[in-house]
């Protein structure tokens, strides 16, 4: 198909499909006669997985060329992919933390949180940082400390991480691992999680406020 028959089925401009041409996130098509170029459904499954990296994910196109770069290097080893692809789409904190009592009290909490689910020796620096600064905003605010719910917190992720884990598993026993899959499907399950939990809350505040009444206060 011609360039513009590939916008026309991935709703992606032909403009921007030339920019990514470029950055080199969309292999080149295949040149023909009459310097034509022609792309195939290689281009057009490319063209969707950037648009769900970008559109539904957030990712910013530097990302997308890490996650596909990781994609590559390392199409058999799912485990080393997903490692690779959460840390090339990792966001940095967007200030920098001065010293004073609410950072000191947020590395009090991540580092007792990390410590007591064994996670100190594992988890990577910038992760470890990112915990801190929303937790140093938080306390800036004056909010109390979180106490269980930071392991609540953790529970779900502790949890959520095994069914990954184990998906991955059980699919490398039977036809093989999907790497692309893997990698997708836990770089969407973020925004997934974070929608599901929304819902949650807004279940669970539901619930509260029929159990309390119009009062405010629980019934008998």
């Amino acid at each position: 198909m011609r360039i513009g028959e590939l916008a026309e089925r991935t709703g992606v401009p032909a403009a921007t499909i030339k920019f990514y041409l470029r950055e080199r996130l969309l292999p080149p098509g295949v040149h023909g006669e009459h310097n034509t170029v022609d792309y195939g459904q290689v281009h057009v499954h490319r063209l969707l997985l950037i648009r769900v990296l970008s559109e539904t994910a957030g990712l910013s196109v530097a990302q997308i060329g890490e996650v596909l770069t990781v994609l590559s290097r390392h199409p058999e080893a799912a485990f080393r992919a997903l490692g690779a692809a959460l840390s090339a789409t990792h966001r940095e904190p967007k200030f920098t933390l001065a010293s004073d009592g609410a950072i000191a009290a947020a590395e009090r909490a991540v580092d007792r949180l990390l410590a007591e689910y064994d996670w100190a020796e594992l988890a990577p620096p910038n992760y470890r940082d990112a915990l801190v600064v929303a937790l140093t905003a938080y306390f800036r605010l004056g909010n109390p400390d979180l106490g269980e719910v930071l392991n609540h917190y953790a529970d779900a992720a502790a949890q959520l991480a095994s069914a990954d884990m184990e998906a991955i598993a059980v699919a490398a026993r039977g036809k093989g691992v999907d790497v692309e899959q893997a990698v997708v499907t836990t770089i969407l399950g973020e925004t997934v999680f974070a929608a599901l939990r929304r819902i949650a809350h807004v279940a669970a505040s539901a619930r509260t406020q029929s159990e309390r009444g119009p009062s405010g206060t629980m019934g008998s």
